[in-house]
């Protein structure tokens, strides 16, 4: 099967629309959608179904499409190494994970280092949130995860990072909170809040307000805190957050940390059981020998 056809599927797979892939490819939309169905007609099942003129992913085609998407990496890194064989230097690419928060800092000075040393290595960030970021991780697309506590470490390997994060709430330099130095448990239930989409950080958030998630006022739920941001500068709520994370200079937002302080820690994790790519395996050498003389 040539690559070609696996990335019109992807392709079809992102937009949702054979029309709107086949102007991406520069294909004809009649030979895309050949192509699309020989390709179901050799896997012997349907990758997609219609659904108000657009294709949506079967079951089998998520399972596909998860496959193509680590073959297909997997794929470019053999390459690159192939036509550098004959380069002493260091060559491929690293897949890296990463939450927003102060931490990025860190890594960012070891990344320009490592940079340094090996200019051939390539570096693919993408940012998320923690449970994302497994899941890539799990599905082999990423190799490194930059994450939050809690973590299983039954299924990761993982590295404890020299900086640690506080909660609290960010809000509008309107609001009558914002001339608060901190924020309790109490005045939070009375807020309408917009928290992040990550179910374990609003288990945890109910945990320090003692209280159920019917109780919580969550006028809305993001996975990206600087759409959070815009939304809080409107007045629609406070957003809970992490001190360090980025937000939009131009939303004009107020940190306000919750008291009695919650923390959190930042860890490096990999797959157990998984074979890492040599840039990957000396990229934590080198994160682990930055954390050990920061810790002496």
């Amino acid at each position: 099967m040539e690559t070609r056809i696996l990335h019109y599927f992807l392709t079809i797979a992102r937009l949702g629309t054979i029309s709107g892939a086949a102007r991406e490819l520069h294909v004809a939309q009649p030979t895309l959608s050949r192509q699309l169905q020989q390709l179901e007609d050799e896997l012997g099942t349907p990758l997609f179904y219609r659904e108000r003129r657009q294709m949506v992913l079967t079951k089998a085609g998520i399972v596909y499409r998860n496959h193509v998407e680590q073959i297909l990496t997997e794929l470019e890194q053999a390459n690159q190494i192939v036509a550098k064989i004959n380069n002493e230097d260091l060559v491929g690419q690293i897949r890296i994970g990463a939450i927003e928060s102060r931490i990025i800092k860190f890594i960012v000075s070891i990344i320009m280092q490592f940079h340094h040393q090996y200019p051939h290595v390539q570096f693919d960030i993408y940012d998320a949130d923690g449970e994302d970021i497994k899941e890539r991780l799990d599905q082999g697309i990423l190799e490194l995860g930059i994450v939050s506590s809690p973590i299983s470490t039954t299924k990761y390997h993982s590295q404890k990072l020299p900086l640690v994060d506080r909660w609290g709430i960010a809000v509008s330099q309107n609001s009558d909170l914002a001339r608060q130095t901190s924020i309790t448990a109490n005045e939070l239930n009375n807020t309408p809040l917009i928290v992040p989409h990550r179910s374990l950080i609003q288990d945890e958030l109910k945990t320090w307000l003692q209280t159920g998630n019917d109780q919580l006022k969550i006028v809305a739920e993001t996975n990206l805190l600087s759409n959070a941001c815009y939304l809080a500068a409107e007045g629609l709520g406070s957003v809970v957050c992490i001190e360090g994370a980025p937000r939009p200079a131009d939303a004009k937002l107020k940190f306000i940390p919750i008291f009695p302080e919650h923390k959190q820690e930042n860890f490096l994790i990999w797959r157990k059981n998984i074979k890492l790519s040599e840039p990957t395996q000396r990229l934590i050498s080198m994160i682990q020998t930055q954390v050990n003389a920061k810790n002496e």
